[in-house]
């Protein structure tokens, strides 16, 4: 298992934990705790089909969609299909604004209350 966090002074946090097809992802997606992290997959994320859990952030802008998508089309480029579950309220209505409903596979019914 392995994990990555970003933490600065004055910047909302996140971060992730690997577990055998699952990435945890955790905290708060906007951009001011994403402007200069590369979305790139994480040590140890091997499979055909990997679960993006969502159900530990707090926030999510459409930065942090934006992030999500370049980093699912990094792990598609490594031949690894992600699947989002428990996604926040606030990710369905903005993926569906921007057209990538049929580019991300969200889980449906399992949505977060959060965000």
């Amino acid at each position: 298992m392995s994990s990555k966090a970003i933490d600065q002074r004055d910047v909302p946090r996140w971060e992730w934990r690997v577990e055998p097809g699952l990435i945890r992802l955790s905290g708060d997606l906007v951009r001011l705790a994403l402007d200069r992290v590369k979305p790139d997959m994480p040590e140890g994320v091997v499979g055909p089909t990997v679960e993006v859990h969502l159900g530990q952030v707090r926030r999510l802008d459409t930065a942090g969609l934006a992030w999500l998508t370049a980093l699912q089309a990094r792990a598609e480029a490594k031949g690894v299909r992600l699947r989002y579950t428990h996604a926040p309220k606030a990710m369905r209505p903005m993926m569906g604004v921007y057209g990538l409903d049929d580019l991300m596979h969200l889980e449906s019914g399992l949505d977060s209350p959060t965000a």
